[in-house]
């Protein structure tokens, strides 16, 4: 069904608006003024002097425009974003994470662009690409990605007796219950440190089940947490947190306490990672450098691992500026097979193509990280999905389950709140 996007419907204007102006790379009058001005957020590719790279390129290709990259904070960054979008004088470009881009998609704050444009735009993780459209349009282009790995300690397995990494998660769970009577001495010991609250490693196990979050239908979405296959995919969620984390995760996140910490002290075998905390671990443990391996979440089945969620961000050209042109060309270079490759080598992000990932010089895990991204599932795309994580609903929701409530009253609860959620803001 398609829908005209609504200018700013979800923007907080007003004052706010009037305190942004004069953000971007125009002057009043909305004509070019020879610069762009480019939001990236902190912790990717534009907090890093590789940026200089893709601007150095740029300068080649458009010897005397000026570039300037201004670092932003991802606290409150979806109020900043969709304000800044909707004045007359924007950033040019702007970078977002994947699950608020149905927001910005939606507002109308960001212009079209020609997937066909970019390199090897047909092969871009789908967990990037599709929250970058919008009724058939791609308002923009992935940026990097990133997903989950398990991260285990290879002398605890074979002090345990443990020869290979699990096939399945029946197999995952029994592991754990072995690794956990050989470490009894060992306070809070895990087999697998799970917290409760990490909703990114619980909704693949509804994946895996052949569940999703939500479905949408004639425009109109439905939350579907409490469909037989979703609850089957919670069941094994609790049974698994339950069964290989210590009881004390059941209400806490990755960073309080830090689960690298955790791993770093041996109090747990394995741990499920994004591709930058081994470099945490061993900065806490130089000692485990030759200990770490790593291997995809395992499924319910032999012959395929868990489905995991592609995170990172995708970036953007802001509909109001006057520099469209430009900033296509620098979204060009940045999405680019040369520069992706170095972003890979160097800052240890997963390419927006897998194909993209360098033969050498990249971690193991990032190696494991682009095999487990050849099966993954989107989260929900609709703006809604950016509301939920901005109240932390989802945490609380599968923190909850490991905890043990009643699965089929709190799939119910929620699926009410979530499609509430996704149907108000736009779908």
């Amino acid at each position: 069904m398609s829908r005209t996007r609504s200018r700013f419907a979800l923007a907080a204007l007003s004052v706010a608006v009037l305190a942004l102006s004069g953000c971007g790379g125009a002057g009043p009058s909305g004509e070019s003024d020879n610069t762009l001005t480019i939001w990236m957020m902190t912790g990717g590719p534009g907090d890093s002097p590789l940026v200089q790279d893709v601007n150095a390129e740029f300068a080649r290709q458009h010897p005397g425009v000026q570039v300037h990259v201004e670092i932003q904070q991802w606290d409150n960054i979806v109020t900043k974003l969709t304000t800044a979008l909707a004045t007359n004088n924007p950033p040019d470009i702007v970078e977002m994470g994947n699950t608020q881009t149905p927001l910005q998609t939606y507002s109308g704050g960001l212009a079209e662009l020609d997937r066909n444009s970019f390199e090897d735009s047909a092969n871009w993780l789908s967990g990037l690409a599709a929250p970058s459209e919008y009724d058939g349009k791609l308002y923009a282009t992935p940026l990097y990605g990133g997903t989950k790995v398990v991260m285990y300690n290879k002398e605890l397995f074979a002090a345990a007796g443990i020869t290979e990494p699990p096939k399945t998660i029946e197999q995952l769970e029994q592991d754990c219950r072995v690794l956990a009577a050989k470490n009894t001495a060992v306070p809070n010991f895990s087999g697998f440190y799970m917290p409760g609250e990490y909703w990114f490693a619980g909704v693949p196990f509804l994946f895996g089940k052949g569940a999703n979050v939500a479905k949408q239908s004639d425009g109109k979405w439905t939350a579907t947490m409490s469909d037989a296959k979703s609850v089957e995919g919670l069941q094994a969620w609790q049974n698994f947190q339950n069964t290989c984390s210590t009881p004390s995760s059941v209400g806490v996140n990755t960073t309080d306490p830090d689960q690298t910490q955790i791993f770093a002290d041996g109090k747990a075998a394995m741990l499920y990672v994004k591709a930058w905390e081994p470099a945490s671990v061993l900065e806490k443990n130089p000692a485990l450098a030759d200990k770490i391996g790593f291997f995809p979440m395992p499924g319910f089945t032999a012959d395929a691992s868990l489905p995991v969620i592609v995170s990172g961000s995708t970036i953007g050209i802001a509909t109001n500026s006057p520099d469209q042109a430009l900033a296509k060309d620098w979204l060009r270079i940045i999405t680019s097979k040369t520069f992706q490759q170095k972003m890979a080598q160097q800052l240890n992000l997963l390419p927006i193509v897998p194909g993209f990932l360098p033969a050498e010089g990249v971690p193991e895990q990032l190696t494991v990280a682009a095999q487990a991204s050849g099966h993954s599932f989107p989260l929900p795309n609709s703006p809604g999905e950016a509301t939920l994580e901005n109240e932390r609903y989802n945490e609380q929701f599968f923190s909850k389950i490991a905890s043990g409530a009643d699965i089929a009253q709190s799939a119910a609860e929620y699926d009410k709140h979530a499609t509430d959620v996704f149907n108000k803001q736009g779908g």
